[in-house]
């Protein structure tokens, strides 16, 4: 197992270990979502944290690092963007006397999203769905084909075609390359989701969250000899 990983189950253990042993299911409901560029799993985040009374975190996750690290938000964004950024903060951190290294950043990422995790809500992106694996959550990835994401684009920001396209291609290399760099996993492995999502042929976006809804209560702690 990945030393990432094994300090991801350590930390999971340190926040609350009950009378059997075992970390603590959150109290409130998690759900993860990693998504495609114009997949609509932004849509479904907004609709199902509607529906379940939850808050949605998204830019709350860097703004709490950025907190954390006593770091310009503009620094968290352009890490964001491109996690190859990570390797340059040992300027920034020279320059600025702050701890801004990739480990630094790996452990307060662990810990905002541990402290969301145990709060509830809905949280897009940052690698969720491995940080909280086996806390009970619901880990969702939405996916679609290149050209329906780049039809969806096109239609909803007013791009050409073939702009959405590269435009979706460099978001979704980006948040690949973020999970790779940070825990060493793909970022479309089906091992590590509970459920993915082909929304190619999906237009109802409440017909998919209505699924989701029932899909919720069949969630919890995997069991001990499972892999």
């Amino acid at each position: 197992m990945p030393d990432v990983q094994k300090a991801i189950q350590a930390m999971l253990k340190a926040i609350h270990t009950p009378a059997g042993g075992r970390p603590a299911i959150a109290p409130r409901r998690v759900v993860c979502i990693s998504r495609d560029c114009g997949s609509g799993g932004d849509e479904v985040a907004k609709l199902l944290a509607q529906r379940l009374g939850l808050e949605v975190y998204d830019r709350i996750v860097l703004d709490r690092i950025s907190k954390r690290l006593d770091a310009e938000p503009e620094t968290m964004r352009a890490i964001d963007a491109s996690s190859s950024q990570l390797r340059d903060l040992w300027l920034y951190s020279l320059m600025t006397g702050q701890d801004l290294s990739a480990d630094s950043y790996r452990r307060h990422l662990l810990n905002v999203i541990l402290n969301l995790g145990r709060s509830g809500g809905v949280i897009l992106g940052r690698a969720a769905h491995l940080v909280l694996a086996r806390s009970g959550a619901l880990r969702l990835r939405f996916t679609c084909s290149p050209d329906v994401a780049a039809k969806r684009l096109a239609a909803t920001e007013g791009l050409s075609v073939d702009v959405a396209l590269k435009r979706a291609d460099e978001v979704n290399r980006a948040r690949a390359q973020f999970v790779w760099e940070q825990f060493r996993e793909r970022i479309d492995d089906p091992r590590t989701y509970d459920l993915t999502i082909n929304t190619d042929h999906v237009a109802d976006i409440g017909k998919i969250v209505d699924l989701l809804l029932e899909a919720i209560d069949l969630v919890g702690e995997p069991a001990a000899d499972a892999p």
